[in-house]
């Protein structure tokens, strides 16, 4: 399953970030789909021209401007974004990983309707988190390949969206150099961003130990200041081959964290006391928008 990043080596090490929608705010991302074999027990009702629900309303562009931005805001949903630290070395883990989850249209809906939403949406949503390899794992001793940089791609609302990471959160290379993952981001970025959250199987309970864990951390908190809490996400997978049970009762997160912080002279008041809650992948959007 899980594999040292020392337990292969290669020359030619990638490492690089990559964006993916996961939740817009609109849709459900464990879709149903109905059974053609499930008997319809009630018959189709059927509705005369005179009854049939509007599928437009073509008056809209005669309302007063102030109520049609009224009515755009309320597409200003959180959405989450998933930034994953990818090493092709452990290339077919990480996509396998990707595949579970959804991938939506990456630019928000606003943008697309028309010049009005447009410019309504574009006071919110900023394209950002351009990326760069740190000098550690960008210097020609540590056999970097491919490209060491992207730009800002990504639209995002920073009083709205959250960021989920997944992959390494602090990679190394197979010559021993490493990084956080969050120092390939622009400082000026993650520090403006509100909502964060790391998947709970980057953080490899068992397998690391708990100061290289909790180290990890660290980094991620103290890069996204602004941020009030930081969330770990759980999936059905990590009860299935994680031994976690869900929802988590008991949040041992917490509990670590507080332990290790608790034996460091490094981390300030405002790290120490940062809360760490444990909730479902799939809850996050609606946590998010509670909280936003």
């Amino acid at each position: 399953m899980f594999e040292s990043w020392y337990a292969r080596h290669d020359e030619k090490t990638k490492f690089w970030l990559e964006f993916q929608v996961i939740s817009d705010g609109f849709s459900s991302t464990t879709p149903s789909t109905p059974s053609s074999t499930t008997p319809q027990t009630t018959p189709p009702t059927t509705t005369t021209p005179s009854t049939t629900t509007p599928t437009e309303f073509t008056l809209f562009p005669s309302l007063p401007a102030e109520l049609r931005l009224k009515i755009w805001e309320e597409l200003l949903t959180p959405r989450v974004i998933l930034i994953t630290c990818l090493d092709s070395r452990f290339l077919p883990t990480k996509r396998a990983q990707l595949s579970h989850r959804p991938s939506l249209p990456p630019v928000p809906i606003l943008l697309h309707i028309c010049r009005e939403s447009r410019a309504l949406a574009l006071r919110h949503y900023e394209l950002t988190f351009a990326w760069k390899l740190p000098p550690r794992l960008a210097a020609p001793e540590a056999g970097a390949a491919g490209p060491l940089s992207g730009p800002a791609r990504t639209w995002f609302n920073f009083r709205l969206d959250c960021v989920l990471l997944l992959g390494e959160l602090e990679p190394f290379d197979a010559y021993g150099f490493n990084s956080p993952m969050v120092y390939f981001l622009r400082k000026e970025d993650t520090r403006r961003v509100r909502h964060v959250a790391v998947a709970y199987e980057e953080l490899h309970l068992g397998v690391y130990e708990g100061e290289h864990i909790f180290g990890s951390l660290f980094h991620v908190v103290d890069r996204f200041a602004a941020a009030e809490r930081l969330l770990i996400t759980s999936t059905e997978r990590d009860a299935e081959v994680r031994d976690l049970v869900l929802p988590a009762a008991d949040n041992v997160i917490q509990k670590l964290w507080m332990a290790w912080v608790s034996g460091t002279s490094v981390v300030t008041s405002s790290l120490a006391s940062k809360q760490i809650l444990m909730i479902r992948e799939d809850e996050l959007a609606s946590f998010i928008a509670h909280h936003a």
